[in-house]
């Protein structure tokens, strides 16, 4: 089983639905990302600290099996829960 990650100090609000979250990068864009802080049965995002650095990786279908199957504590993207995402999505 996978050890939980300290989030201590690290707690957000999101600005317009006031849910709580915390910003990681993401590992593959490094971007900023709110995450839910809870974590979800149904989540898909794996934190890390890395050199103090909360990072965020979505995983794949494969490697969402291996870490539900290690116990990971996997979290949701908050754009995919904030009623109010689609004030953020760019336009294009």
């Amino acid at each position: 089983m996978t050890a939980s990650l300290n989030l201590a100090g690290r707690h957000a609000v999101c600005r317009t639905c006031k849910a709580s979250i915390v910003w990681a990068v993401s590992a593959k864009t490094g971007t900023s990302m709110p995450i839910d802080y809870s974590p979800s049965p149904k989540g898909n995002v794996l934190l890390q600290m890395d050199r103090g650095q909360l990072v965020a990786a979505v995983l794949t279908a494969r490697q969402l099996a291996g870490a539900r199957a290690n116990g990971a504590q996997l979290r949701t993207e908050h754009h995919a829960t904030c009623p109010d995402a689609a004030m953020y999505r760019r336009q294009r």
